[in-house]
């Protein structure tokens, strides 16, 4: 055991060294393909990420849910390969390979024992230019998918966190977070095939890859290779409209004989390229980030209303969805959202303690600092930084700018983005139980879940 040691305060962190980040080479396909090159020794891996511009948001209005369909069945048979042998392949060079969708984009990771880079390549490629989807393959995964969204559907968060985007995004496409069963159901081969040809193409694509790359001509030939070849057609038009502006409402969605209620609070905010992003980041930390943040001590902890209280920013290209989220017993719900409102007035109006903001600078710098430790995790990073439209500098100069943050701008930032009065409020429970006490909460708006 250690003499002396005070176990009534938390040890002291010591500042992170300044970030390094290796050499990032960048080069530019003849076709338009942007490509990042980062030699990284520590693990016998490569790590290559593809991004495209073509997320959930590019999705026509009756077709919800295309672009995400689009990602999952990207590896399910190419035109020379089908699904079968496609999947032999990968585990072949010890490989991972998948996609994904996001509002904003699609992206293809995968990743090998760096002797089989060129392999590696080779199949990204060829699912992302050449994926055929089979109709069998199609059926199966719609069949699965419908399934899932009725069980996603069932659940009081994804119902809250639905109707939340809707109020808070309006008519974007932003404001749309599950497809709707009937338009899963429209989707065929066709569609898929239109999808791919006009989103999947270099000139709205960026490579990244990572690991030890070996010899640097060789590597760049065949890159060449499997994506030179690659048709080059001009950029989608971005897929988009006007936000509403930030305003308060209160919703109650009628879940009847719920044993619990889900209260979330939010609003639009800003994304990662504007003045107050850093300030606000901070700000969201103090307020509902990690055990020590206000949400937690006091909604939790203090007054024991429900096992988790928390808050979050999720960035997106063009804008940021503030929320901050519990779930309580019904007859504490309007104790409960009047103390989540209550924290987030007192972030508006008093200045935050120097332990409180060196407390979350420490918790955003220390997890940053962890999202880049692997060689997979920088390349995911990188990808971001570049499809985000960040600056050149945003992963170096990341820490400095959060430890630049000041209680002032912390105070402004709240004041700006977390005043009550301008947040969407959504609540799911049982109506019976709960309607009367939200009163005086404003002018409720009461809507029936339909299973």
């Amino acid at each position: 055991m250690t003499p002396n040691l005070d176990r009534t305060r938390p040890p002291v962190t010591p500042p992170l060294e300044p970030l390094r980040l290796p050499p990032v080479e960048e080069l530019r396909l003849a076709n338009g393909l942007e490509v990042l090159l980062v030699d990284d020794a520590r693990f016998p891996m490569t790590h290559a990420r593809l991004g495209f511009h073509a997320g959930t948001r590019f999705d026509p209005p009756a077709l919800a849910g295309l672009a995400e369909l689009t990602a999952q069945l990207l590896k399910e048979g190419t035109e020379t390969r089908p699904a079968r042998r496609f999947a032999e392949e990968v585990a072949s060079i010890g490989g991972t390979l998948e996609a994904r969708s996001t509002p904003d984009f699609l992206i293809a990771s995968g990743s090998a024992l760096s002797e089989h880079s060129a392999k590696l390549l080779e199949l990204v490629a060829d699912m992302v230019r050449h994926a055929s989807f089979p109709d069998e393959e199609v059926a199966l995964r719609k069949q699965n998918r419908l399934q899932e969204l009725a069980h996603e559907r069932s659940l009081p968060d994804v119902l809250g966190a639905e109707r939340l985007c809707r109020l808070v995004f309006g008519h974007h496409p932003y404001a749309r977070l599950l497809p709707e069963a009937e338009s899963i159901e429209r989707i065929g081969r066709e569609e898929l095939l239109d999808f791919r040809s006009r989103f999947l193409h270099p000139e709205n694509a960026v490579l990244v890859l990572v690991g030890p790359l070996g010899d640097r001509r060789r590597l760049v030939e065949t890159i060449e290779t499997q994506f030179a070849g690659w048709k080059a057609l001009p950029a989608p038009s971005v897929a988009g409209g006007d936000f509403p502006e930030p305003a308060r409402s209160l919703v109650l969605l009628d879940r009847r004989d719920s044993v619990q209620v889900d209260i979330r609070a939010g609003r639009r905010t800003v994304c990662r390229t504007h003045p107050d992003y850093f300030p606000l980041l901070v700000a969201n930390t103090i307020l509902g980030s990690g055990a020590s943040s206000r949400l937690f001590r006091i909604l939790r902890e203090q007054m024991g209303f429900g096992y988790d209280a928390h808050s979050r920013i999720e960035p997106r290209r063009e804008a940021a969805l503030f929320s901050a989220e519990t779930q309580v017993r019904p007859e504490v719900a309007a104790a409960a959202l009047e103390a989540l409102l209550d924290q987030l007035r007192a972030l508006t109006e008093e200045p935050v303690t120097a332990e409180e903001l060196e407390t979350a600078q420490n918790f955003l710098t220390g997890t940053f600092a962890i999202s880049l430790e692997t060689p997979g995790a920088l390349a995911g990073q990188l990808l971001s930084r570049r499809l985000n439209g960040l600056p050149a500098d945003y992963l170096e100069t990341f820490v400095p700018r959060v430890r630049a943050v000041t209680a002032a701008q912390v105070r402004a930032a709240a004041a700006r983005y977390f005043d009550p009065q301008s947040l969407a409020i959504v609540l799911v429970g049982d109506a019976s139980r709960v309607a009367a006490t939200l009163e005086a909460f404003g002018a409720l708006q009461v809507e029936q879940v339909t299973s």
